[in-house]
Protein backbone atom coordinates (compact mmCIF):
# COMPACT_ATOMS: atom_id res chain seq x y z
CA UNK A 1 0.00 0.00 0.00
CA UNK A 2 2.70 2.50 0.69
CA UNK A 3 4.65 1.78 -2.39
CA UNK A 4 1.48 2.20 -4.18
CA UNK A 5 0.94 6.18 -2.52
CA UNK A 6 5.20 6.88 -3.22
CA UNK A 7 4.81 6.02 -6.47
CA UNK A 8 1.20 7.58 -7.12
CA UNK A 9 3.29 10.65 -5.15
CA UNK A 10 6.17 10.42 -7.40
CA UNK A 11 4.52 10.15 -11.00
CA UNK A 12 2.49 13.27 -9.58
CA UNK A 13 5.12 15.32 -9.11
CA UNK A 14 6.97 14.27 -12.13
CA UNK A 15 4.01 15.22 -14.12
CA UNK A 16 4.03 18.70 -12.62
CA UNK A 17 7.87 19.53 -13.07
CA UNK A 18 7.47 18.49 -16.72
CA UNK A 19 4.01 20.68 -16.87
CA UNK A 20 6.26 23.54 -15.37
CA UNK A 21 8.75 23.44 -17.49
CA UNK A 22 7.10 23.38 -20.92
CA UNK A 23 7.80 26.33 -22.85
CA UNK A 24 4.47 27.68 -23.02
CA UNK A 25 4.75 28.24 -19.50
CA UNK A 26 6.91 31.64 -19.99
CA UNK A 27 9.48 30.71 -17.28
CA UNK A 28 12.46 31.21 -19.21
CA UNK A 29 13.82 33.81 -17.00
CA UNK A 30 12.98 32.39 -13.90
CA UNK A 31 14.42 28.68 -15.08
CA UNK A 32 17.73 29.00 -16.31
CA UNK A 33 18.11 25.55 -17.00
CA UNK A 34 14.46 24.02 -18.19
CA UNK A 35 15.68 20.71 -19.21
CA UNK A 36 17.12 19.86 -16.38
CA UNK A 37 13.43 20.24 -14.34
CA UNK A 38 12.39 18.31 -17.43
CA UNK A 39 14.74 15.59 -17.02
CA UNK A 40 14.07 15.10 -13.53
CA UNK A 41 10.17 15.03 -13.67
CA UNK A 42 10.52 12.54 -16.26
CA UNK A 43 12.88 10.66 -14.32
CA UNK A 44 10.37 10.91 -11.41
CA UNK A 45 7.32 9.77 -13.52
CA UNK A 46 9.64 6.85 -14.77
CA UNK A 47 10.24 5.64 -11.52
CA UNK A 48 6.59 6.37 -10.45
CA UNK A 49 5.47 3.64 -13.08
CA UNK A 50 7.81 1.51 -12.22
CA UNK A 51 6.67 1.61 -9.34
CA UNK A 52 3.05 0.93 -9.70
CA UNK A 53 3.87 -1.44 -12.13
CA UNK A 54 5.53 -3.72 -9.50
CA UNK A 55 3.16 -2.57 -6.83
CA UNK A 56 -0.20 -3.31 -8.97
CA UNK A 57 -0.37 -6.03 -12.08
CA UNK A 58 1.93 -4.17 -14.23
CA UNK A 59 -0.84 -3.17 -16.78
CA UNK A 60 -3.08 -1.92 -13.92
CA UNK A 61 0.14 -0.50 -13.25
CA UNK A 62 0.80 1.42 -16.17
CA UNK A 63 -2.55 3.02 -16.48
CA UNK A 64 -2.35 4.24 -13.10
CA UNK A 65 0.52 6.29 -13.90
CA UNK A 66 -0.92 7.32 -17.05
CA UNK A 67 -4.28 8.46 -15.16
CA UNK A 68 -2.68 10.38 -12.83
CA UNK A 69 -0.35 12.17 -15.28
CA UNK A 70 -3.69 12.95 -17.24
CA UNK A 71 -5.10 14.32 -13.95
CA UNK A 72 -2.38 16.22 -13.33
CA UNK A 73 -2.02 18.17 -16.68
CA UNK A 74 -5.84 18.44 -16.86
CA UNK A 75 -6.33 20.42 -13.52
CA UNK A 76 -2.99 22.31 -13.58
CA UNK A 77 -4.47 25.07 -16.56
CA UNK A 78 -7.53 25.00 -14.27
CA UNK A 79 -5.59 25.93 -10.86
CA UNK A 80 -3.04 28.21 -12.50
CA UNK A 81 -5.38 30.10 -14.70
CA UNK A 82 -5.52 32.94 -11.41
CA UNK A 83 -1.58 33.55 -11.75
CA UNK A 84 -0.95 36.60 -13.23
CA UNK A 85 0.84 36.79 -16.56
CA UNK A 86 3.72 38.61 -17.98
CA UNK A 87 3.78 42.01 -19.15
CA UNK A 88 3.58 42.53 -22.82
CA UNK A 89 3.10 44.97 -24.96
CA UNK A 90 0.39 44.78 -27.76
CA UNK A 91 1.94 42.76 -30.37
CA UNK A 92 2.64 40.11 -27.66
CA UNK A 93 5.90 40.65 -27.10
CA UNK A 94 7.52 40.54 -23.87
Amino acid sequence: MMGVLLSSLGTALGALCVYRAAPHQRLGALLRRPWRLRGAGLALMLAGVVGLCRALHPAAGFFTALTLVMCVWIALPYLTAGRPMPTEDADGAQ
